[in-house]
């Protein structure tokens, strides 16, 4: 079965919400403290809106008509994978992979970093399996832990020029002096 991943626009600011609230009341312990007081101070539609159009990206999964899943791409310095969250009816199913692909592919070839709450050992490892890695940094005030992953590999369409037979008893080819 395949899981419709499509980006939110401001006009989907309510199955945003929907699903942010639900990951945050669901999961709670799987959100730093940021996230929470992010809903805390005025719950209205203009915010949600206002948040969805801010720079960055968000993305929403469903699953037989249902939105299920959620990720965002955050702009700065280094780009940020957020708010990842995947509802349980609809976990090792693949989506959770979709979601970082769909953010690894909006990232182009910049690298990507996420914080993850140092006592989530599970989410730690389906990142890294994603080719994720630890940085090695101390947890931080909010209890996460911070995870890199490479941009993909520069790629070039060159590719230097066969080299050409040699006629048996012929000397090699000259070279120059860069070579």
């Amino acid at each position: 079965m395949t899981t419709p991943i499509r980006p939110v626009e401001p006009d989907d600011w309510d199955r945003w919400r929907a699903i942010r609230l639900r990951a945050l009341e669901e999961d709670a312990p799987a959100f730093a403290c940021s996230a929470h007081r992010w809903i805390e101070g005025g719950d209205s539609e203009q915010r949600w809106r206002e948040r969805i159009a801010a720079p960055g990206r968000l993305f929403l999964a469903t699953q037989d008509g249902r939105d299920v899943a959620m990720i965002g791409l955050a702009p700065g310095d280094e780009l940020e994978l957020i708010s990842m969250w995947v509802a349980p009816e609809a976990r090792r199913s693949g989506i959770g992979v979709a979601l970082v692909e769909t953010v690894v592919r909006a990232a182009g070839a910049r690298p990507l970093r996420l914080r993850v709450m140092a006592q989530n050992a599970g989410a730690i490892a389906f990142y890294e399996r994603c080719g994720f890695v630890l940085t090695g940094e101390p947890v931080d005030e909010e209890g996460t832990l911070t995870m890199r992953r490479a941009g993909p590999p520069a790629t070039t369409t060159w590719s230097p020029p066969a080299e050409r037979p040699r006629r048996p008893g012929a000397s090699p080819p000259a070279r120059s002096a860069d070579q």
